[in-house]
């Protein structure tokens, strides 16, 4: 098919090819964009993303066939699912305590429907190749893992790229999210290079991307990975439709990351031992190494592709090893449960332990060689806590989206810990939208592991897609589970569109649909809207990005621009804030208080505005910010900061 409209060969479909091409390559840009800027967690990056995907779904509204999904298929209940968990969000915003979160929040579960509808849009669209849908986080994966391995060798400040014990953080910005994105984009970039369709040589450089990706998990060293991964590997070899074939590209894959090991164990030690910012050439040699990992998969990788029809086992198209395997992996798991018994001895008493364990917070691994110990401790525990609390005081509305981190700070027990997330999708949902948000949601995942699973019908090429995509889906549920990878849409946005590529796969020539103008306009009206919401707040958060870097060189043009900041989203304290710290650190603390009391008034249970107000009256008026941190400490009773300043103003009044 040209560009010229010709009826494409693999579809049959007149303009199919080109729009496939056009969402694959716009979606591998935007995801590798988002990756590489921690994952897309600010605004300014998020919705410029959106805004690009929101005129991709609007050409194709224009000009590409429409797939003709019945009302009642997996797809069409999964996007009315995601819209209407959306939809909720935004409604929220009407009894949370802080509506911009709500409308944020809103705009991003849109987005994520906006994700797996071009995903199914794409490879109904690539037809016969839809495979090819896999590419786009493959991309997004290697570009990243090949950041972090550059960056780790040439950069001059260890301390960007790591946690404070030696663990990799970048690009993402956090270990566990890090490892996510890193093992999620691991699984497309195994099913490209085990595509027989695809040329020997991209084969090879998928394969180098697949242990690229499992190297720079590894240096992430998140432990809640680690169970994920395993769930996930099994839901690969299930669905897999060549069982001995996928085990053995997997094996291809992970062996030559192994090389890694030593060097991060030397950097995680050297870390503890000597700090992160003294450790530039540990993290360099692990950088090296990672490159190193990734050379010789893609040596492997070629020989592999370009023999693979004369080798045993990577070659083997034969679906008579499929009973074996799985029987296999059937006697390693009962094998597994076996010796966990003997090992353990009482397994009652064992979890009894693990429990306590769990609540105790989390360990220190500064005697270890790496984070990766069989330790339950975390501090999950006093995060899900909250969240079922909040749950129960309002089961229908929650406390609106964004009203987590205000009962968080009110009712933790953990005086260092502080979170925004409830660091459970689940809970999180449940918590801040109720029992009708947590209903949506499982509606949305359950509906797209059917389809995933029913598209396996339409043949080899489907099922092969289809095991990726829930072996994906399986690890990005098992993590977010326990973490917060629900608010990275650099993680969650690609699993849904890789989900929507596979619950597409196979529907071919037969269901891609005519004219279907109404759906079109609905589409394009609604791409619109959405798109159009997305302008203020990413402007107003790049007035308030701009007030705190160059307010030193033009005071006035700052506050002019915080004020053009707060007329674009009226929602939001944050250029209040921002006006507030900036007018103290330029000494007009009449401004300060100002600002500071304003934003209160805009968020009376932030108690931000409080402290800060405290704090700035702690040596001309004692007695009124003695009465502003009490108030402080009333919304965040257990801060260690309002504790410290309350010690300074007693000390003040003693002398």
């Amino acid at each position: 098919m040209d560009a010229a409209g010709r009826v494409d060969e693999r579809t049959g479909i007149r303009g199919a090819a080109p729009a496939g091409a056009l969402v694959l390559a716009v979606m591998s840009a935007v995801w590798s964009w988002w990756a590489w800027q921690q994952g897309a967690w600010f605004g300014v990056v998020v919705l410029p993303g959106t805004v690009v995907l929101c005129g991709v779904l609007l050409v194709l509204s224009r000009a590409a066939p429409l797939p003709a999904l019945r009302w009642r298929s997996a797809g069409t209940v999964t996007l009315c699912a995601l819209l209407a968990l959306g939809g909720w969000a935004a409604l929220s915003g009407l009894w949370t305590p802080s509506p911009n979160v709500a409308v944020a929040d809103a705009q991003r579960i849109l987005l994520y429907a906006i994700a797996f509808g071009l995903g199914l849009w794409m490879s109904a669209l690539l037809g016969r190749r839809a495979g090819l849908s896999l590419a786009p986080l493959a991309v997004a994966g290697a570009v990243a893992g090949l950041i972090a391995a550059v960056g780790m060798i040439t950069t001059g400040d260890p301390a960007s790229f790591l946690e404070e014990d030696g663990t990799l953080q970048h690009p993402i910005g956090y270990r566990n999210a890090n490892a996510a994105f890193f093992l999620i984009a691991f699984f497309p970039a195994l099913g490209l290079a085990m595509d027989r369709e695809l040329d020997w040589r991209l084969r090879g450089l998928a394969l180098a991307a697949a242990t690229l990706c499992v190297g720079a998990a590894l240096l992430s060293q998140s432990r809640g990975s680690v169970p994920a991964a395993l769930i996930a590997l099994v839901a690969y070899v299930a669905f897999s439709p060549l069982r001995l074939r996928a085990l053995c590209w997997l094996a291809l894959a992970l062996a030559p990351a192994v090389i890694v090991v030593p060097a991060l164990t030397h950097l995680f030690e050297s870390a503890n031992d000597l700090g992160i910012r003294a450790v530039g050439d540990e993290l360099a040699a692990a950088g090296t190494m990672l490159l190193v990992a990734s050379a010789a998969s893609l040596v492997i990788g070629l020989a592999a592709a370009r023999f693979e029809r004369a080798t045993p086992g990577i070659g083997t198209a034969s679906p008579r090893g499929n009973a074996v395997i799985g029987w296999g992996l059937v006697v390693a798991v009962v094998g597994a449960v076996a010796a966990f018994v003997v090992a353990v001895g009482d397994p009652v008493d064992w979890t009894v332990k693990r429990a306590e364990e769990f609540r105790g917070g989390s360990p220190s691994f500064e005697q270890g060689s790496t984070r990766f110990q069989l330790n339950f401790g975390t501090d999950r525990y006093d995060l899900w806590r909250v969240a079922i609390d909040d749950a129960r005081a309002d089961p229908l509305a929650g406390t609106g989206a964004g009203g987590f981190q205000y009962t968080y700070l009110r009712e933790r027990e953990s005086r260092s810990q502080t979170a925004r997330d409830a660091h459970s999708v689940e809970l999180e949902v449940l918590g801040e939208l109720g029992v009708p948000g947590l209903a949506l949601l499982t509606i949305a995942l359950v509906a797209a592991a059917v389809g995933m699973v029913r598209a396996r019908r339409a043949g080899p090429r489907a099922a092969a897609l289809s095991a990726i995509a829930l072996a994906a889906g399986t690890y990005w549920l098992a993590h977010a589970s326990i973490d917060w990878l629900w608010a990275y849409p650099a993680i969650t946005a690609p699993t849904f569109a890789l989900a929507g590529a596979a619950c597409a796969a196979g529907l071919g020539a037969r269901s891609l649909a005519g004219d279907g103008r109404g759906w079109r306009l609905a589409i394009a009206a609604a791409t619109v809207a959405l798109a159009l919401t997305a302008i203020p707040p990413f402007l107003s958060e790049r007035y308030v990005n701009d007030a705190y870097a160059g307010w030193r060189d033009d005071l006035g043009r700052t506050y002019d621009d915080l004020a053009r900041a707060r007329s674009l989203n009226p929602l939001t304290d944050s250029p209040l804030l921002a006006e507030g710290a900036i007018a103290d650190a330029a000494g007009d603390p009449d401004r300060a208080l100002a600002a500071y009391r304003e934003a209160i008034e805009m968020r009376p249970e932030e108690w931000g505005g409080h402290f800060l107000i405290a704090e700035l009256l702690a040596r001309e008026n004692p007695g009124v910010a003695r009465r502003e941190l009490a108030m402080a400490r009333r919304l965040n009773p257990n801060s260690p900061e309002i504790e410290e300043l309350s010690e300074r103003l007693a000390e003040r009044a003693r002398e």
